[in-house]
């Protein structure tokens, strides 16, 4: 019988399997019990130790060369797919033991000290709301640190001390409201006072108080009338520098509004703010031509103490042999026109001289007028207009009233301040007829200068200002 050379390798590698399943046997005994089955199906064959002998001895006696190491037997699959060993949780930390808990205390929340601030009242307006009514208002921006607002009032025309006129208490709640006083007068007559406005802070604060901004407030209404529209009386021909009535109206009457309420506490509202007039659903030429009277009835709107129209004046054709627009500066001077109760009126004649004056003034200083006087009237004592006087050169303007054929007011607008009871003016403040009054229009100051003119008279008529003439 011939010798298996191979049966030495073949026992060595079964030798090996064995051991090598021994060990894994031992490391998968927590396995499932499927794979604790596949294994014991693993079954190894003893071969008798003579037969090992027998074909040890037939081995030749050199060593044989070592072959590579045979990879094990592979594993046949189970049926059943072995679930797949869990992977060990890491073990976790154990959390340090925990401190007895305390008792808890309430939570008390820390805020810095509110740095001390100085209580000053100094976005203050007045508006006049009646001849026996003037209302003062302010902001609540303080309420949180202010007890109670005091009003503080002091007579201009006069003169002593100030006093306390009324007291708001603080809501403590500043939200940018409104808060009002109204001072109630006792009297309707023109009355010209100072205002502030002091605060009564909380006792232990550490706020400080300080008096409030002072304003000049009185309860006398102005309604002003910018004569015309826009571009209404624009000047043709030579040397017009741009100029149109209507234009140049509004712009002195915006400026007269201004001064009035800044340097005198007047108040004032106008019947137009821009170009385009509208009143009782008439507009511009189709008020001017039918429903003129709309404009002075409009004084009744706010109950004003006088309706004042402002205007620039004209001439005849070619009057005085000069063309119509090219008249000589010797004929520019100021005139008023009066209805019947301004003229009646110690007061409006007060206004209107006052204002013709400082006009006349303006207009010789600028160099555009010859004549630096104004002829003063009393009540009563009231010229008629005519058109001599108007277009005379070298004169001096004064103040006229001019009656319709039937005796009552010529000018719409006079008639309908009339109409609601109030005094009405007209002014003439120059010729637009006049290069050099053109000029100074368009390209100098003479809406300023000629509103400070009229805010002057105003205050002067009111009895705000003593001296006729505007220092």
């Amino acid at each position: 019988m011939k010798k298996n050379k191979n049966i030495p390798v073949i026992l060595v590698c079964v030798i090996f399997a064995v051991v090598f399943l021994a060990i894994l046997l031992i490391f998968m005994q927590k396995d499932s019990t499927e794979e604790e089955a596949l294994l014991s199906d693993i079954k190894v064959e003893q071969i008798p130790i003579e037969e090992i002998e027998k074909m040890s001895a037939d081995e030749p006696t050199e060593t044989p060369e070592k072959e590579e190491e045979p990879k094990p037997t592979e594993i046949p699959e189970p049926t059943e797919e072995p679930k797949p060993a869990e992977t060990p949780k890491p073990t976790e930390t154990p959390e340090p033991a925990k401190e007895p808990e305390q008792e808890k205390l309430p939570k008390v929340e820390v805020q810095e000290a509110a740095q001390p601030i100085t209580v000053l009242i100094d976005a203050v307006e007045s508006a006049r709301i009646s001849s026996k009514e003037i209302q003062i208002i302010f902001t609540d921006n303080y309420d949180a640190a202010v007890e109670t607002y005091l009003l503080m009032r002091r007579n201009v025309l006069t003169g002593g001390g100030w006093e306390n006129v009324g007291s708001l208490p603080s809501d403590k709640n500043a939200t940018g409201d409104q808060n009002i006083f109204s001072d109630k007068l006792g009297e309707s007559m023109p009355q010209q006072y100072e205002y502030r406005v002091d605060v009564k802070l909380p006792e232990g604060q550490t706020n400080t108080a300080q008096e409030g901004k002072v304003i000049l407030a009185s309860n006398v209404m102005i309604c002003i009338d910018p004569g015309h529209f826009a571009g209404r009386n624009q000047v043709t021909g030579e040397q017009t520098y741009g100029y149109a009535e209507g234009d140049f109206t509004i712009e002195v009457a915006k400026e007269l509004k201004r001064i009035l309420k800044e340097t005198y506490g007047i108040d004032s509202y106008m019947t137009r703010s821009g170009g385009s007039i509208t009143l009782g659903g008439y507009t511009d030429g189709n008020l001017d031509s039918g429903h003129i009277s709309l404009r002075g009835t409009y004084t009744a709107e706010k109950d004003a103490d006088l309706f004042m129209s402002i205007h620039t004046n004209a001439n005849e054709e070619n009057a005085n042999g000069y063309p119509t627009c090219m008249q000589p500066i010797s004929i520019n001077k100021p005139l008023v026109i009066a209805n019947g109760l301004a003229c009646s009126s110690d007061t409006m004649m007060r206004v209107a001289n006052g204002i013709g004056v400082n006009l006349a003034a303006t207009n010789y200083q600028l160099g555009i007028s010859t004549v630096k006087d104004f002829a003063t009237v009393e009540k009563n004592a009231v010229s008629e207009w005519t058109k001599a006087a108007n277009d005379k050169t070298d004169a001096a303007g004064t103040v006229f009233r001019r009656t319709g054929s039937s005796g009552g007011e010529y000018y719409g607008v006079l008639k309908g301040a009339a109409k609601v009871n109030k005094p009405g003016i007209i002014v003439e403040h120059g010729f637009h007829t006049v290069p050099e009054m053109r000029k100074e229009a368009m390209e100098g100051n003479l809406k300023t200068l000629w509103a400070q003119a009229d805010a002057y008279g105003i205050a002067y008529g009111f009895g705000f200002v003593s001296n006729i003439h505007r220092p």
